[in-house]
């Protein structure tokens, strides 16, 4: 209900809500925020809310995919008239790791945890009511065992309980009860067992022996708690289940179904009228009218993380009387990066660096990064775009012109194509000489590679794996920003070189020297990886930011501060 985090814009926010419930409703009151949003819902823009309600559920959809906002059908419907959803949950789990498993995918991230023959699974679920009978016989009932007066703890094993906090609500919801706690086992001695030692209590245990290693010797967790119980006061029920986590959850499911269905069985408990249905609409109308949605949304114009290619030209005036005044001007390159990599790599990551830079800075705005570079070395290849060093010296010349007529007092310029370095070196007096009401610092003295080369080793890969063009570090950050951008088809290794070597081999062309484009190995990137990569060259970007306009050094625009000339 305090609105999106810090750094949620580049984040993705996934919302699980069946009936679209007020909970959801605060988390998506402003999609503006995030980089994108997915809502997992029974509901659909078309649906009534049910006889005598009105249909604000289908207007807040509605709005929401006219704002971006992805909508997955789960396709069971909200389910409403129940206390209890009797489908979703499950439902919401495959959707959740099916959803996981995508976007692993995209960002080149292992998901083997996630996959599963489908028979399986489906075998495990169809046998989960055989399991419940075994442990709870249809002779003796459920009834007491899950009594509401009597304490009931959930225990399981190696974090599991974090994976499953929906079967606490199906026990509450289900048998109208209080909702029980969960606990690792070897949490258990840390409180639990304490007050517990000299009541009765009903513990129902969740147990995966073929994952779970067994503690010492042969003896199986469950049978080592049930040690540390009085089976005079405690009535202990252990409940296995065939399939790894996190499928076990769906095959614990389908048991309490069974459990649930015989404490209503035998309870006659009415989960149609339950008690406190009255009373919960202070609660449960609580969440926000679409008006707030929409005031959300026009304060979201003015968003600071809002990007210069989205703005109207009332927010730039805005943003530089606010005192945003520093232009952050990155320079890419469209180049062949092998096979997999596309053509705006160097781009991509530029204007990455430039919008992350203008993060975490107070007075600086990230203008669109320039798209065409020096990239002889590339031109062998085709796709490759190259503009000699005299033209790029004009385009910036005019484009920090510009900048300055509507306001802009200084310019931070850098590169994320090393091809670009040379001609700025060569250009970059001659150019802060051109413009001496402006003040420009030209950053190309930042060591890329050894942070580059440093970053690999620190994730237990090699400088060389990490290689100096489409190699493992690029194709890890790609994999990051641009999920899905990279061509799977394409994925191999390239020539391996040192450090040391590498320069040499792009003049005059590279592919004589490697063929297919690629400098180091991109079979182990990682998209994980890539943030942290992408967050190291932006640690260097911003301490040679602050160090060129906290400084008072006059002299070259190549490492120093030109300093603006009244």
């Amino acid at each position: 209900m305090q609105g999106a985090p810090v750094g949620s814009e580049s984040d993705w926010l996934v919302v699980f809500s069946q009936g679209l419930s007020p909970n959801a409703r605060f988390a998506l009151v402003d999609p503006e925020a995030w980089g994108g949003v997915i809502l997992v819902t029974g509901i659909e823009a078309g649906d009534a809310a049910g006889a005598g309600e009105s249909n604000a559920d289908g207007e807040w959809l509605r709005s929401l995919e006219a704002r971006g906002v992805i909508r997955i059908d789960m396709g069971c419907g909200p389910e409403r008239g129940l206390l209890l959803r009797v489908i979703g949950a499950r439902v919401g789990y495959a959707v959740a790791w099916s959803l996981l498993r995508t976007l692993g995918k995209r960002r080149l991230v292992e998901n083997e945890a996630l996959s599963i023959d489908p028979e399986r699974l489906g075998g495990a679920q169809d046998a989960a009511a055989d399991e419940a009978k075994r442990v709870f016989p249809e002779s003796e009932g459920v009834s007491a065992f899950f009594a509401a007066d009597r304490p009931l703890i959930l225990v399981s094993e190696g974090g599991f309980g974090e994976l499953a906090e929906q079967l606490s609500l199906k026990i509450a919801e289900g048998m109208l009860r209080p909702q029980p706690r969960w606990v690792d086992v070897l949490s258990f001695t840390h409180g639990p067992l304490q007050g517990l030692a000299d009541g009765p209590a009903s513990i129902l245990y969740f147990a995966n022996s073929e994952t779970s290693p067994k503690p010492s010797g042969e003896i199986e967790w469950s049978e080592r708690f049930a040690s540390t119980l009085d089976p005079e006061l405690h009535d202990l029920r252990v409940l296995h289940s065939r399939l790894p986590p996190p499928f076990s959850v769906l095959e614990f499911e389908a048991m309490l179904d069974e459990l649930v269905l015989r404490f209503l069985e035998e309870s006659e408990a009415d989960l149609v009228d339950w008690p406190g249905a009255e009373r919960e609409a202070a609660l449960y109308s609580a969440g926000p009218e679409l008006e707030a949605m929409r005031a959300a949304r026009a304060s979201s114009d003015g968003r600071r993380g809002m990007g210069y290619e989205e703005a109207v030209w009332p927010d730039v005036e805005a943003w530089i009387a606010s005192g945003r005044r520093t232009a952050l001007v990155a320079l890419g390159s469209v180049e062949q990066h092998g096979p997999h990599l596309p053509l705006g790599t160097d781009r991509w990551i530029a204007q990455a660096l430039a919008d992350g830079l203008a993060e975490r800075l107070e007075d600086a705005v990230a203008v669109p990064a320039l798209a065409l570079g020096c990239a002889s070395e590339h031109l062998d290849f085709p796709g490759t775009l190259h503009v000699e060093a005299e033209t790029l010296e004009s385009i910036l010349r005019d484009l920090l012109r510009s900048l300055r007529r509507h306001g802009f007092e200084r310019a931070f310029v850098f590169s994320a194509h090393g091809g670009n370095l040379g001609p700025l070196e060569d250009f970059g007096p001659r150019l802060v000489a051109s413009i001496p009401d402006l003040e420009v610092r030209i950053e190309t003295s930042l060591d890329v590679a050894a942070m580059q080369a440093s970053m690999a080793e620190g994730e237990a890969l090699t400088a060389e794996s990490a290689g100096p063009h489409a190699g493992e570090y690029e194709t890890s950050v790609v994999a990051g920003l641009r999920p899905g951008a990279i061509r799977l088809s394409g994925l191999r290794a390239g020539r391996i070189v040192s450090r040391g070597e590498a320069q040499s081999l792009f003049y005059p062309s590279l592919r004589p020297n490697a063929e297919s484009g690629v400098l180091g190995d991109p079979t182990q990137a990682s998209g994980a990886r890539g943030a942290r990569y992408l967050g190291a060259w932006l640690g260097l970007l911003e301490g040679a930011y602050r160090a060129a306009f906290d400084s008072e050094t006059d002299g070259s625009a190549i490492g120093a501060v030109a300093k603006k000339r009244q």
